[in-house]
């Protein structure tokens, strides 16, 4: 019976997405830089330990095992980007942007098209590196994006690992959870 649990709740549904995660020195740098806007603004802030660069959404799926192997399979080198500028999603979502890196572009595409071959539905728009700060975003009148870009990380930040993350709702608290990792070569 212990078995057949164990099967159960590994085929279970998540909503998964897969991400580049950051050391707790880049969350903090975020997190200040998310305060700086939070005193001007409305809206759902990102917990520090949320922060994260998506690379691709894939959804609800009970297909984590198969998501593991692909990225398993995924020899990509190590490389660094630069988190810079800010803008916003439909007015909704405010975000932190990068600095153009061809390898970011690059990793984000090599996923994607493991994922795809496995017959998940994607997202096809065009990939915007960013990390949200807030959802459901209202800036008030003395809103300043610069001085929250003045806060983000200077630093270049060490892309060296790809994430299998779960979102999921806890006492009604988003939180993201690394469900796997693979270090890049």
């Amino acid at each position: 019976m212990k078995s057949l649990r164990l099967w159960v709740k590994r085929r279970q549904k998540m909503r998964l997405f897969t991400a580049l995660c950051f050391d707790d020195g880049t969350k903090k740098a975020l997190f200040d830089a998310e305060k700086a806007a939070e005193s001007a603004s409305e809206g759902s802030f990102t917990l520090f330990e949320n922060f994260h660069l998506t690379l691709v959404y894939i959804g609800e799926t009970e297909r984590a095992e198969e998501i593991k192997t692909a990225l398993e399979e995924i020899e990509f080198p190590a490389f660094e980007y630069k988190i810079s500028g800010s803008g916003t999603f439909e007015k909704k979502i405010f975000w932190a942007g990068t600095e153009e890196n061809e390898k970011l572009f690059l990793l984000q595409k090599l996923v994607f098209e493991k994922l795809k071959k496995l017959g998940f539905e994607l997202d096809e728009r065009e990939f915007v590196p960013h990390i949200t700060i807030a959802k459901k975003f209202s800036p008030k009148e003395n809103f300043c994006p610069e001085e929250t870009e003045r806060l983000l990380p200077k630093k270049a930040v060490s892309a060296n690992r790809i994430s299998l993350m779960k979102s999921e709702r806890i006492d009604d608290v988003l939180q993201y959870t690394e469900i796997y990792s693979r270090n890049l070569i």
